[in-house]
């Protein structure tokens, strides 16, 4: 008889009974792009019983394409029968501290940035490199996860329960890829209540004992640093990491002399909202706040036709170095909004095209959120948060690089054509189960007779193969190429 060994590598057999002008599934193409068997080095340390470690990270990779939102969903479905893994290897693996998570996830990036130029033409105009921060809250139902606090949600105007979710993102010209992230706590202003939680409940929270020197330790550090020193430790790491840009784009939350100080020293240009009343500039030799440079400057109002914004451009000094200022508002009576650009020879037009970039990190969170399960995470460990994290921004990646080279209208509709991409391979699976059971079915009835070898048979003969794909194929599911 068959074992399972046979049948959980079924997904591997040749041409996967896909019809024959469609591409290897979405799954194994970018796998293969993407080199991920190339990153062991980053898990040798990690051993799972004699289990590859990267195949337990391909195979969450593919979870949300299937329609599986986590572990305990996949091994009580169809889909376990290829893997026959207990529940308890997947749980190892994400709540391992040892796995240097962020390391694994520049690998991933630097093989992305590779493959995108190594496909585009050589007469191509580069575009604007970009390095982009922002936050987002993560909402968990369970005080008592690890690490999580009181934080506040700008959307609704109210502290939640969760984490914000500092990511930074990477614009090469024409897409964007999350490179980084970090998880972050607020304490809160009531001493009585740190992190906004009670005592109790405080106490109550997960809790594990790390290595000091492990990864999971010092991620879960970063949870109490702020967020401005960790935008500066990414940028550093991806430059050491050879990801280079043009600009870093902020919005106004963490416009700051820190951070544009960072970006002059790496040779990039910043452009950030600027919002803080408190900090002075020197202007016509007199220290003043941005709104009252603005209101000193209202006679050099101009109007802009492309963006169809009023604005007024001045240039000041911050901690002696030049900036330009940018006020500008949409119509007379609009509220003004101020943006700051390092680079004194971009005109405003230059400036808004660039600070639009901002925007596509937006995207990033929304589309991460609702397609891959960004932050959805139940697990109580914060290790495993960190994991899932990562997971989901190399799904993106994948969804990135193929919306990229195929040329889709948007994420989401690439989402949903991959994910009936998955659950057509899903039914030709079904239909090579189907033909194992009839050849199980022979087997009982004769003697003698070597199931193994006949089935090893059928698969590597190519005018065997071809008959029974034939069979087994339905033109009307067959997906056709657009011309």
């Amino acid at each position: 008889m068959l074992q399972n060994k046979d049948i959980k590598n079924l997904s591997e057999l040749k041409t996967t009974f896909l019809c024959d002008d469609k591409n290897e599934s979405f799954f194994t193409e970018m796998i293969s792009i993407l080199k991920i068997g190339k990153h062991h080095a980053i898990f040798s340390s990690v051993k799972e019983k004699g289990i590859s470690v990267l195949l337990i990270i391909k195979i969450f990779i593919i979870f949300p394409f299937i329609e599986q939102k986590n572990v305990h969903q996949f091994v009580s479905s169809y889909w376990q029968k290829f893997t026959n893994f207990g529940k308890d290897v997947y749980y190892r693996l994400k709540n391992n501290p040892q796995i240097n998570w962020r390391t694994f996830l520049l690998s991933v990036v630097k093989r992305a940035i590779v493959t995108l130029s190594e496909r585009e033409s050589s007469e191509t105009t580069p575009g604007i490199r970009a390095f982009i921060f922002d936050d987002t809250t993560i909402l968990k139902t369970g005080i008592l996860t690890e690490g999580v606090s009181k934080v506040w949600n700008h959307v609704i105007q109210k502290a939640v329960f969760g984490y914000q979710l500092l990511v930074m993102g990477f614009y090469d010209g024409t897409m964007f890829i999350p490179i980084d992230f970090s998880f972050h706590r607020e304490k809160g202003k009531n001493k009585k209540y740190k992190f906004g939680l009670k005592p109790k409940y405080l106490k109550k929270q997960f809790k594990k004992k790390r290595d000091k020197k492990s990864q999971g330790y010092l991620r879960k550090k970063e949870l109490d640093q702020s967020k401005i020193s960790m935008v500066v430790k990414m940028i550093k790491s991806a430059i050491r990491n050879g990801i280079t840009s043009d600009y870093v784009i902020t919005d106004s939350w963490f416009t700051c002399w820190e951070l544009l100080k960072t970006a002059i020293e790496n040779n990039m240009i910043y452009i950030g909202m600027f919002s803080k009343s408190k900090t002075l500039f020197l202007f016509n030799k007199k220290k003043l706040s941005y709104k009252s440079i603005r209101k000193l400057s209202r006679k050099n109002i101009k109007r802009n036709r492309k963006y169809n914004l009023y604005y007024i451009r001045t240039v000041v000094e911050w901690n002696g170095t030049l900036v330009v200022l940018y006020f500008t508002r949409k119509g007379k009576n609009g509220n003004w909004k101020t943006i700051l650009n390092t680079d004194l020879s971009s005109n405003f037009n230059e400036t808004i095209d660039v600070y639009q970039l901002r925007w596509s990190i937006e995207v990033f969170f929304k589309e991460a959120k609702q397609l891959l399960n960004l932050g959805k995470s139940e697990s109580q460990d914060f290790d495993a948060q960190i994991a899932d994290a990562t997971i989901t921004m190399i799904q993106y990646i994948f969804l990135a690089i193929k919306n990229r080279i195929e040329k889709y209208e948007s994420i989401g509709k690439l989402y949903e054509n991959t994910k009936a991409d998955m659950l057509e391979l899903r039914l030709h699976e079904r239909l090579i189960l189907l033909l194992i059971a009839i050849i199980e079915i022979i087997e009982e009835l004769f003697e003698q007779f070597d199931i193994e070898k006949l089935f090893s048979k059928i698969i590597n003969n190519e005018a065997a193969f071809e008959r029974i794909m034939l069979l087994l194929k339905q033109p009307e599911n067959c997906y056709k190429k657009s011309t």
